[in-house]
């Protein structure tokens, strides 16, 4: 029926331009200050499906992300991310295949040594996921977040605000701002506990102005070079309701 493919078009595209957690370390959207150090290397390899219901439709995204950072500095790091997706709604078939690479870097500005410190993460997405399919913008796009990171004995705060100019062909809107905290818990040596919580301004003309999020998860510290993730993120507000949960790896040498 003509509403239901209304519906299931929404909720994919909903899908396919949802606020990505690769840029943060996962589970996280909220990001810290924290670099690799000069010359170091970070590989992080994490996935994520997320399931949507919009007006009696599911859809689904899975997502797989591969981000490989190298430090370049002891406060500046640069990182690309390579993400492989798979989207679909119930009833029709997938989609799937390469998304939009991001490259980034993250830059400590400020640190006053006493547990608080400023970063700025300036990013690119470039078109190399397919717009017809619905894995990419089509067009590139640029974005800037401010990073606020305060420790203090067993706990962070980290407080994120961004902007991002989203040129794309479908005519979402092009300036988008995103807002988010997180708190962090060491509750042992080996786990770190952590509550994330934001709000976005919403990509599609007709879709919600404002999108909001809360997650909790959790980080266990094999050893100081090895970390492994899961965490569960759900959307707040008014409808469609979505929920993703994903695990993750990382990797320091």
């Amino acid at each position: 029926p003509f509403p239901s493919a209304l519906a299931s078009c929404a909720v994919f595209t909903l899908l396919a331009w949802a606020p990505l957690a690769a840029q943060a370390a996962h589970p996280l959207v909220t990001d810290d200050t924290g670099t690799q150090g000069d010359g170091n290397w970070q590989l992080e390899v994490n996935t994520d499906h997320t399931r949507t219901r919009d007006a009696g439709v599911t859809a689904w995204e899975r997502q797989l992300n591969t981000t490989v950072t190298r430090g370049v500095a002891d406060n500046l790091d640069v990182a690309a991310n390579l993400p492989l997706l798979r989207n679909s709604v119930a009833g029709e078939g997938a989609q799937s295949g390469v998304g939009d690479v991001t490259v980034q870097a993250k830059w400590r500005l400020y640190d006053n040594e006493k547990g608080w410190s400023l970063g700025l993460r300036p990013a690119a997405t470039l078109p190399t996921g397919s717009s017809s399919k619905g894995l990419g913008n089509g067009r590139a796009t640029a974005s800037v977040t401010l990073i606020s990171n305060l420790e203090a004995g067993d706990w962070s705060w980290l407080a994120n605000a961004g902007y991002t100019y989203n040129d794309n062909k479908f005519g979402d809107r092009k300036h988008l701002w995103a807002a988010s905290t997180a708190v962090l818990f060491k509750a042992s040596e080996q786990w770190t506990l952590a509550a994330d919580i934001g709000a976005s301004r919403g990509a599609e003309p007709g879709g919600r102005r404002t999108e909001k999020f809360a997650l909790l998860g959790a980080i266990f510290h094999v050893n100081d070079k090895t970390d492994l993730d899961i965490g569960w993120r759900r959307s707040l507000g008014s409808k469609p309701v979505s929920n993703t949960v994903g695990v993750g790896l990382a990797l320091r040498w």
